[in-house]
């Protein structure tokens, strides 16, 4: 459990990003965001303190009008053509006044134009050489350009007063007809209009703040989000890269050195089993034969006569090539052709027992040594 804890621990510290550098964009965005939530929270609380000014406003203006109505009486509806066409004739002023400013401004521009095309015809008529600077004739295009729209322009302009001056001229005809004919109900009812056209400003005017803290209101939205969206593509940009460090990490095993060390390391195994091989082949044979050997050897009763055990440790071994079939015993022995297995069965076969104690530990011996001889002729053959 210790050690499942311990490498749980290590994983988690080889995890996690406390070395990384943070990203300088997360602070700017972090500053952003604050700063659009403040301004949410003040926007938000200046909308609701407009929108209940201009209920307070709408509630105080309908109950002082009601009290006008109940005072004045039918003079309010008898009057209330005048005061409809007195309205009309104020808005067809303004909007001839309007006309009148975008026609003088026409103007303005047509005359500008005007004299700079003077002005570079002027200077054309006074060099002698009579040629156009490519400068001047640029000028000239631009100031030629700008006269033509000039013109168009006054024209529209100059349409657009003689219909709003006509429309103003034909309220204020209507207003002073209805004025000569209502002349009484229109001084009864004159208290109610003009309060009615008080608090009419009045709410124009809190509806127009109510309407630009509601846009503001939207702009600090619109900069939260696109906080909060730049925030979320830092992050996914910051996972995306540590994910990418992580599989590269992992790539390569424990050590690894690339694709030099993996082929070291395989000429390294076949170094291995061909020096298993080898060994297999000579060394591994002539020891288990060795073993084998003196296990099997029982010694005479006459210690006078050495084992043959001791006598081929003590003795170098030698591997002839040319001829497996010869081989040298100790205590002048000569060796007899093999036979079958069971004419050498011990005492039975005087040729396998040449001296008392040692026959049958000679004849297994000479057996083996000449199995272990071909043995190593079919591996040179092999090799």
């Amino acid at each position: 459990m210790d050690r499942l804890e311990k490498g749980n621990k290590s994983e988690d510290d080889s995890e996690s990003p406390e070395e990384e550098e943070v990203d300088p964009r997360i602070q700017g965005e972090l500053e952003k965001l604050n700063q659009s939530t403040d301004d949410i929270n003040r926007w938000e609380t200046e909308l609701e303190d407009g929108r209940q000014k201009f209920r307070a406003v709408l509630v105080e203006a309908t109950l002082k009008l009601d009290d006008q109505v109940k005072k004045i009486g039918r003079a309010v509806e008898e009057s209330k053509p005048y005061w409809e066409a007195r309205r009309a004739a104020r808005q067809a002023q303004l909007e001839a006044q309007r006309a009148t400013q975008d026609y003088q401004r026409a103007m303005e521009v047509l005359r500008a134009a005007k004299e700079t095309i003077a002005l570079a015809e002027q200077r054309l008529l006074e060099e002698d050489s009579r040629q156009f600077d490519s400068a001047w004739q640029e000028m000239l295009n631009h100031a030629t350009q700008r006269v033509m729209e000039a013109e168009q322009t006054k024209t529209r302009s100059e349409l657009a007063h003689k219909e709003t001056a006509a429309r103003y001229s034909a309220a204020i005809s209507h207003m002073k007809q209805l004025e000569k004919k209502l002349k009484r109900t229109i001084g009864k009812s004159r208290p109610y209009f003009e309060l009615k056209a008080k608090y009419y400003l009045q709410l124009e005017q809190l509806k127009k703040q109510v309407e630009e803290r509601q846009a503001r209101l939207s702009t600090a939205k619109g900069e939260y989000k696109a906080a909060l969206r730049n925030l979320e593509k830092i992050s996914d940009e910051i996972h995306e890269r540590r994910r990418s460090s992580a599989l590269e990490c992992r790539g390569h095993g424990v050590g690894s050195d690339g694709d030099g060390g993996c082929a070291d390391d395989d000429d390294n195994d076949d170094d291995i089993a061909n020096f298993r091989m080898e060994s297999d082949g000579i060394s591994m044979v002539s020891v288990s034969i060795e073993d084998e050997t003196c296990h099997e050897v029982v010694p005479g009763e006459d210690s006078g006569n050495p084992s043959i055990c001791s006598l081929a440790m003590g003795r170098p071994r030698s591997c002839s090539t040319s001829r497996p079939g010869t081989l040298d015993l100790p205590g002048g022995l000569t060796p007899h052709a093999p036979g079958p297995r069971s004419d050498c069965s011990g005492a039975s076969s005087p040729e396998c027992d040449p001296e008392p104690g040692v026959g049958v530990c000679v004849c297994m011996l000479y057996n083996r040594v000449l199995s272990y001889s071909s043995f190593s002729w079919h591996l040179l053959a092999l090799y």
